[in-house]
């Protein structure tokens, strides 16, 4: 699939995880970021791992309702506690 298709694909998807208000808030502008779309590839990122939980139950809803896979299989987590990686 096109990058660009790939994005417009995922416009609806950005309306879900907006409406769960979880991410990453960035400490200046107090906007939050829960996921982050980049070619064909998503990242979403949250405070806890509730948070991410509920994120992941997000696309997997939105992609069996697209008949679209996603892979989680090919998926990676990672932890930072005060801009230190934890795990």
């Amino acid at each position: 699939m096109k990058p660009l298709l790939f994005c417009i694909r995922l416009i609806p998807l950005k309306e879900q995880s907006n409406k769960l208000n979880t991410g990453y808030e960035e400490h200046t502008t107090k906007t939050k970021v829960s996921h982050i779309p980049y070619v064909d590839d998503l990242k979403l990122t949250g405070k806890t791992e509730e948070e991410l939980q509920r994120q992941m139950q997000v696309v997997r809803t939105f992609s069996d309702y697209i008949h679209m896979e996603f892979g989680p299989d090919k998926c990676a987590k990672i932890a930072f506690k005060r801009g230190k990686l934890v795990k």
